[in-house]
């Protein structure tokens, strides 16, 4: 259980540093491609287990018009796998509400504020991995020992 908890903290900080990666590609095509929000996200491209909420919002794209409700419904079906609390997922979903609202330069600003709340978010989830991840470890280490000397 303690490895299981303890994957999750990784798993959060990984998705957070991912997401701030796709925010900063998001700012980067609007400023200079000028493209539209559904092009975008339909074009960007990752190797990792990020790919996974990209592919769901594609997917909500297709059938739903609304960029805002596709963006919700995509957030909330991350997997909690991930170890994504409220606060992180609300974070996430203001940004989806907000893009696509206003013009160029309103659509930087949002992603900029955005990465702003993502990034002391992340270290707070760092130093939180740093701290627990240890925690659970040796707990989960401890209890193994002790059930294996017990059933001795």
């Amino acid at each position: 259980m303690g490895f299981v908890i303890s994957h999750r903290l990784y798993l959060r900080v990984y998705f957070l540093q991912q997401y701030l990666n796709f925010i900063e590609y998001v700012e980067t095509e609007i400023r200079y491609s000028h493209k539209v929000l559904s092009e975008i996200i339909k074009d960007y491209k990752n190797d990792s287990d990020f790919i996974i909420f990209i592919h769901m919002l594609n997917e909500k794209l297709i059938y739903e018009r609304n960029f805002s409700k596709a963006w919700k419904e995509a957030v909330y079906k991350i997997p909690s796998s991930f170890g994504l609390n409220l606060q992180d997922r609300k974070t996430i979903c203001e940004f989806g509400d907000n893009l696509g609202t206003t013009d160029v330069m309103g659509q930087i600003s949002i992603c900029k504020l955005n990465k702003s709340l993502i990034r002391s978010i992340l270290e707070v989830a760092k130093e939180e991995k740093n701290k627990k991840s240890k925690l659970y470890f040796m707990l989960s280490s401890s209890f193994g020992i002790c059930i294996t000397i017990i059933l001795l």
